[in-house]
């Protein structure tokens, strides 16, 4: 018996599989999931579009937008941005060069200690991995070209520290801090 148009027909409603529908192979399928697929309403087989009817003639595709050029001074500007928009009132955002690596720092705080102890911190564990920050610091600020002027209340901590009174001289000073290969202030 011949299917009439009141008889059911097995194939309509069935779903099809992506395999079915050679989904892979079309330029005009995307896979964005597992078995889930973004078609294009492009031209395919036969001049019409996926919905039957007869497609649009292409139009000129529209220019990209202008991509900003990436420069050196587009960064800084970027950074000082963000460091001014920063709610802080301190901070730094420094990339620096050691021994061939390059490694990248920032913070932001309120506290100008916090900022300025952190920067020295992190500079000091660049230098070398065998030596105590505290030593490599200690190094580059005696050795730089820039005087450091200590106030009174951390010489009086330092001699304090290293068990001297004010009745000690220098010379005592001077010893306790060779027997202590050095002076923390």
């Amino acid at each position: 018996m011949d299917g009439g148009p009141d008889d059911p027909n097995p194939e309509e409603g069935k779903i099809l599989s992506p395999e079915e529908l050679e989904l892979k192979d079309d330029e005009h399928v995307t896979q964005i999931d597992e078995g889930r697929y973004v078609v294009s309403p492009e031209v395919r087989d036969g001049g019409s579009d996926y919905g039957g009817q007869p497609s649009m003639p292409e139009s000129e595709p529209e220019p990209e937008p202008d991509t900003p050029e990436f420069t050196g001074a587009n960064v800084h500007e970027w950074l000082a941005e963000q460091m001014a928009d920063s709610n802080a009132s301190y901070g730094f955002d420094v990339t620096a060069k050691f021994d061939g690596e390059v490694d990248q720092q920032r913070l932001t705080s309120n506290d100008i200690v916090t900022v300025f102890e952190t920067m020295m911190l992190w500079y000091g564990r660049q230098m070398d991995g065998s030596t105590d920050v505290q030593d490599v610091l200690g190094i580059l600020l005696s050795e730089s070209n820039v005087p450091v002027k200590y106030p009174p209340g951390a010489i009086k901590t330092l001699a304090r520290s290293a068990g001297l009174s004010p009745d000690d001289s220098i010379a005592d000073l001077i010893d306790a801090i060779e027997d202590r290969d050095g002076a923390e202030l």
